[in-house]
Parts: C-alpha cells; structure tokens; sequence
C-alpha cells in the first residue's frame, strides 16, 4: 500500500508541476490531493461496510457515493488542467460548480450500479443503491431499480439546468466534466462496461480510435 501512496503521490506532484509551467504559478497540489484523500476516505468508508455487513439508506450511500465514483476527482482534474490561466477565481470555478459536479458524480455512481448490481452481489462487494433502496423500502429490484433511473433523469434536469447559467467561458471547461456522466450511459448499459471490456466497450473502441472510417 505505502508503495501504491508513494507513486500516487509522485504522479500528482508531476502533474501539478506541469499544469503550474504551463498555465500559471498558482499550484493545483494542494487542491487535487485533497480530492484524492476524499475519493480514498470514502471507499474506506465502502470497505467498512461491506467487512461489517452493513447495508445502509440510500441517502447515506449517495453522501458517501457520489465521492467514490471518482466523478468529483475526475472533475477537479478536468477543471484544473483546462483552465488557461490558474488564478484563484478560477480554482474557485470547482466551487461555483459544484451542484454539476455532484449532480454528474451522481449519474457515474448510479449508472455504474445500474450496469453492475447483479454481479456486484454475486460476488459479495459493497451493496448497491439497488440493494440499499430495495431493504430501505422493501421492494422488489425492477421498483428499485425504476427509483435510481428517475434519480439519474433528475440528476440530468438539474445539470442542464446549473449548465445554462454559467458563463460562456466556464461552459467551455465544465463541458467536460459533464461528458463524465455522458460515458457512464455509454460504459454500463449492458453491464460492467469498464471492469469488463471485451464486450460492447472493446467495439465501441475500436469502432471510434482504431478502425478506419469508409
């Protein structure tokens, strides 16, 4: 693990070095690590409960779990390297922007359960908010699994709408980040498209970067 930390640690710094050459002599450090310790703590928070056997609400799992789909990490590094001068109104821009940066975690999160909640409970992981939902309320899985897709159109509602008020030189960054929740739709709609690529995942690859178009 301490090996795992070290290169971790290694790689952000290099990163942030490169981003401080090229846009500006604010450092990015302080804020992406931060983002790493979160991501990090909340899959802990994960590992505890699967090891106690604890299935919690679905509001404690989304608290926890819109930091553990890695899309508010993802969306720090988007918004970070992006920006063309590093100015601490700009850093600010992950502030200003949090509901879509949550709002996007969210879709990651909910998708991904989505596409892997069956094998996920085959082989013994964490439970999902399908799981959560369907114990919180004593469900069936096709009810639960109809309440996370509303979440998800909800979640999509309202980053359209957080989208359109920002300015135009913001909508060119946070676009990105948004493209987050657009590849959770293309990764899971038939399972595990990003644990498991030599399906759907594998084509769509080699159909968009590798083979020639006619």
């Amino acid at each position: 693990m301490q090996i795992c930390f070290r290169a971790l640690d290694a790689t952000m710094e290099e990163i942030c070095v490169e981003i401080q050459e090229q846009k500006g002599d604010l450092s990015t450090l302080p804020y992406l690590k931060q983002g790493w310790v979160n991501f990090c703590k909340a899959l802990l928070v994960e590992s505890t409960w699967h090891y106690e056997g604890h299935i919690p609400t679905l509001e404690d799992y989304l608290d926890n779990g819109w930091i553990s789909s890695s899309g508010s990490l993802f969306s720090f590094h988007v918004i970070h390297g992006m920006t063309n001068n590093i100015t601490i109104e700009n850093l600010d821009l992950c502030k200003n922007c949090h509901e879509i940066i949550y709002h996007t975690s969210i879709i990651i999160r909910l998708c991904n359960d989505q596409g892997t909640s069956t094998a996920e409970l085959e082989r013994g992981d964490v439970a999902s908010s399908i799981l959560c939902y369907m114990q919180q309320e004593n469900i069936s899985e096709d009810v639960a699994r109809e309440y996370i897709e509303n979440i998800i159109l909800d979640s999509w509602k309202k980053i359209n709408y957080h989208f359109n008020i920002l300015s135009t030189s913001h909508q060119k960054i946070v676009k990105h980040v948004i493209n987050g929740a657009r590849m959770a739709h293309v990764m899971y709609p038939s399972g595990d498209g990003f644990g498991v690529q030599d399906g759907e995942t594998r084509d769509q690859i080699l159909l968009n970067l590798v083979e020639p178009i006619t």
